[in-house]
């Protein structure tokens, strides 16, 4: 493996290939690779986001977020089926964030639960046909991060779309380059056919789709702040395998406290200058972490610099908190009931179905 082929692998293989290396030199080298190419993803990310800051104005920074998210993303994967249509759905994806984010915002809770689940699950079919690779990941968690960090001002607005345009041609535009030469057999109108409520992978889009968005729901009739990160916190934890959902439950609520901890930490111990450095340095350290526990913490690092200025050091942290464990609570408990449902029905029909053929 050469330098820079090292330099592209994921932290997930990265970190126990340099655990079972033997040769010292080899060892280096991967070592190597592996703290430059965080460094260099760091840097880039900096300079995207302060671009689209400089460029759109500051409250449009989580454009330039959402569009590294994107690139990084989307660098290695794909949606299952013709590149060329791909490359289209992935600038029509930002076209829906120029309009889902903005118009549920506008209007009260229960409105706004309705609009998102429409926009969640359009994007969940669209790009989610092969739930394996994630996908949803990125691309419904920053649909929530622009609903989070919403716009009111028709400037910030109209920058807003603008970035997102700009965003969605340069991410369709690297996907396009990077995977021009993969065939695939499916086309744009075999993912919407294979749209089916009697196949897992559609229940589990839409077990996804709404579970996000009635904890969301939940989360602002109670009046509480930040209800994004209920979102993402249910985002994280329903997932397709069962285990999966078991293993993040439990660690989800232990591992956000540690990370709310360890930032109430830092913050207290460096000078007043430097505290804005902390979500930068969640940023890096989530680039060296290999485990989802290491990643649960150091997330926090970046929500917790955000919401400091609106809600104070007090109130983030235990804003944080209080959504981080009512979203895991209650997705652990919504997918319970949701399966239980949906057994019941699959019975039901499964009776009648039986009962129709011995009657004909």
């Amino acid at each position: 493996m050469t330098f820079y082929q090292a330099m592209q692998v994921g932290v997930n293989v990265m970190k126990p290939l340099i655990k079972d290396t033997q040769s010292k030199k080899l060892k280096q080298k991967y070592i190597t690779a592996f703290i430059l190419k965080n460094i260099l993803c760091l840097i880039f990310c900096i300079l995207v986001v302060t671009s689209f800051a400089k460029v759109f104005g500051n409250e449009n920074s989580i454009v330039g977020v959402v569009t590294i998210l994107g690139v990084l993303t989307f660098r290695f994967s794909n949606i299952d089926f013709d590149v060329k249509q791909s490359s289209f759905t992935l600038f029509s994806v930002f076209c829906i964030f120029m309009v889902g984010p903005y118009v549920s915002n506008l209007v009260g809770p229960v409105l706004r639960s309705i609009i998102n689940f429409i926009f969640i699950m359009i994007i969940l079919i669209l790009t989610c046909h092969n739930v394996m690779l994630s996908n949803q990941s990125i691309l419904v968690l920053s649909y929530l991060l622009l609903c989070g960090y919403e716009v009111n001002d028709i400037n910030a607005l109209i920058n807003r779309v603008l970035g997102l345009a700009i965003g969605g041609i340069i991410v369709a535009s690297i996907f396009y380059i990077k995977q021009r030469k993969v065939k695939f057999e499916n086309k744009l109108s075999d993912i919407i056919k294979d749209v089916n409520l009697s196949n897992d992978r559609t229940k589990w889009q839409l077990k996804l789709a709404f579970g996000i968005c009635t904890s969301m729901l939940i989360g602002e009739l109670l009046h509480l702040p930040r209800t994004m990160w209920i979102g993402i916190a249910c985002m994280s934890i329903i997932q397709p395998n069962k285990e999966v959902v078991e293993f993040r439950f439990k660690n989800r609520i232990l591992f956000t406290f540690l990370g709310c901890l360890l930032y109430f930490i830092i913050y207290s111990a460096i000078p007043v200058k430097f505290r804005d450095l902390i979500g930068m340095l969640g940023g890096i350290m989530v680039g060296f972490s290999a485990t989802y526990q290491w990643q649960v913490i150091f997330n926090a690092f970046g929500g917790l610099t955000s919401a400091i200025p609106v809600l104070g050091l007090e109130g983030a942290l235990i804003i944080r908190l209080l959504n981080g464990c009512f979203g895991s609570i209650y997705s652990r408990v919504y997918d319970k009931i949701f399966d239980i449902i949906h057994e019941k029905i699959t019975f039901r029909n499964k009776i009648e179905q039986v009962t129709t053929n011995g009657e004909i």
